[in-house]
């Protein structure tokens, strides 16, 4: 994290000396996240970066007082660090966002996540790509009395929720790969008016294999996905305290190694984010399933919810899905975690997973430092196929303990998977009149 500390640091040090450039991005908006006290810098005339740093060091301790299930390992892991930007010029009318995640270099096997699966790993997640969005949109925010924008690169596709990374738990819950679709390389379309927007996109479907690999960009124009958001609350569109949303996918990926297969994509989501006096309220709840041809259905149900007041942070999320389960690489050990992708699955199981955490704001900006402790407790049995939890994991229930820190320089995180006249930080930039609005 030296890089990602260099240029937050350097992002403090340049601001000192701009003049009436330093805009409080404090946000609480239909985003629901934590608060986005960006600070940036005026790079001359009218363009503009922001951009924030952070890191989470975490110990997990998984199925304490199961000493022969294979979950029973503790992992040490500096996980979810990265560096956000936003740059904006020519009124805001253009636009880069970018995310570089490091997880490939600090946590290259895995961060224990029962229930997780996805891209080769199973109750353990994943390291996402370096290269984790760089979108660049171009907006226009006058036209008859609607807003329209175009974004391309590599990012999300208009599809389901906001990345977890954005939001209060520390583990991902198992429909991350059935609420986002992410590290693709998709052209992205917007129209917004008033309360109400459509998105849509068309990309590439096939999943990264790796954290340094770029190679999905070959399957571009294979998928395609369409959001539609409505918006309640609030004095405008853009401030609003409820959002309710619909979503649909058809995603192509290789099977088998060389043959492909199409799986539908459904989300349907309600996220209020509410402010009551000094405090703050948010909450999801989202329902998701995937349909593939072979009638091979997974699905999630899912609900979370923050109070945050006084730098007081709990949390709680109730998830129950189902989730595929592959013949694994070993029985035991790190192999346990890991299974060949592009395989079919031998069967499924049923989970539910019961997250309660603990957070508190230490210290604000420039640096934000919030230490947490976070319980799992999950529930798993076998659901289709010759599948077994007891088999698998010895028991068919378990807990999972997680304690560390949410460590940000420059503020909280920026909501992923939303672009151009949607992109929180652009439309947070035009209500503070920072900047002259072009369109």
């Amino acid at each position: 994290m030296r890089v990602a500390c260099g240029l937050a640091s350097a992002l403090v040090l340049h601001t000192s000396g701009v003049s009436g450039q330093q805009p409080d991005h404090t946000d609480h908006d239909m985003s629901g996240m934590d608060e986005m006290d960006m600070t940036g810098i005026s790079l001359g005339g009218d363009w503009y970066l922001t951009g924030m740093a952070q890191a989470f060091p975490v110990v997990t301790i998984g199925a304490p007082g199961h000493e022969d299930s294979p979950l029973h390992e503790t992992g040490w892991y500096v996980t979810q660090p990265a560096i956000m930007t936003h740059l904006e010029g020519l009124g805001r009318r253009l636009v880069l966002h970018t995310t570089l995640n490091f997880e490939g270099m600090v946590q290259d096997r895995g961060e224990l996540s029962f229930g997780g699966w996805g891209e080769g790993y199973i109750d353990k997640r994943h390291p996402h790509t370096l290269l984790h969005e760089a979108m660049l949109s171009y907006n226009l925010f006058d036209v008859r009395g609607s807003q329209l924008s175009i974004s391309a690169g590599k990012g999300f596709a208009p599809f389901g929720t906001p990345d977890p990374m954005s939001r209060p738990g520390l583990k991902y819950p198992t429909n991350h790969h059935l609420s986002q679709i992410l590290e693709r390389w998709t052209v992205n379309a917007v129209w917004r008016k008033d309360r109400w927007s459509v998105e849509a996109g068309v990309f590439g479907g096939e999943e990264p294999s790796g954290p340094y690999d770029f190679s999905n960009i070959e399957s571009f124009g294979d998928s395609w996905s369409a959001r539609v958001a409505r918006r309640w609350g609030g004095e405008d569109g853009s401030t609003a305290q409820w959002e309710a949303s619909a979503s649909i996918a058809s995603v192509t990926e290789i099977a088998h190694t060389t043959s492909s297969e199409t799986t539908w994509l459904w989300n349907a989501a309600l996220r209020p984010a509410i402010t009551i006096g000094g405090s703050h309220v948010y909450a999801l709840i989202e329902a998701s399933a995937s349909y593939l041809t072979d009638h091979t259905d997974f699905f999630s149900v899912l609900a979370e919810a923050r109070y945050d007041h006084a730098g007081h942070q709990p949390y709680v999320r109730v998830e129950y899905a189902s989730r595929p389960e592959y013949e694994r690489e070993a029985t035991s050990g790190s192999g346990f975690f890991r299974y060949h992708d592009h395989e079919d699955p031998l069967g499924s199981t049923r989970w539910l997973i019961t997250t309660a955490a603990y957070a508190y704001e230490v210290t604000g900006t420039p640096w934000s430092i919030r230490p947490f402790v976070e319980a799992q407790y999950n529930q798993v049995r076998g659901d289709r196929g010759p599948v077994s939890a007891t088999d698998l994991y010895g028991t068919t229930s378990f807990w999972a303990l997680s304690i560390g820190a949410r460590i940000f320089l420059i503020g909280g995180p920026m909501k992923m998977g939303t672009y151009g006249v949607l992109d929180p930080m652009t439309q947070m930039d035009r209500r503070m009149n920072a900047m002259p609005v072009g369109g």
